[in-house]
């Protein structure tokens, strides 16, 4: 077994940021392997959430490899029933919202945020 495949045997016991279920390792794909440091895209069939991940492989003292994955999580266990949502999920109000919003949207995101800041939040250094 190669790098990538042991790699993406690995994941497959991470889950999915957004609903938590485990990757399978049909929607894992390297992207690019520079030595021991992996460019990883995850794609999760459950909720059809996408990450891409940077993930180092390392060998310990006794030459066994393992994976350094940073903020990706493990998988709960697969109880065959869908997570509970923490969010509601994405409705058609939603979408006319932005519809409404990026119609009249004239690309001016610092004015955006500004608009949104509090009145007594500092102004970000390096302006």
């Amino acid at each position: 077994m190669d790098g990538a495949d042991w790699l993406r045997t690995q994941l497959t016991s991470f889950g999915c940021a957004a609903c938590g279920r485990a990757y399978s390792a049909g929607r894992i794909r390297i992207l690019a392997q520079r030595e021991e440091l992996f460019f990883v895209d995850l794609g999760c069939e459950t909720c059809g959430a996408q990450a891409v991940a940077v993930v180092t492989i390392q060998l310990d003292e006794s030459e066994d490899a393992y994976a350094e994955t940073g903020d990706l999580q493990m998988a709960m266990a697969d109880t065959g029933e869908a997570p509970e949502a923490s969010i509601a999920p994405v409705g058609a109000d939603d979408l006319l919202d932005m519809s409404r919003f990026l119609a009249r949207f004239d690309g001016d995101f610092r004015s955006l945020f500004r608009d949104s800041q509090s009145a007594d939040d500092p102004e970000p250094e390096g302006r």
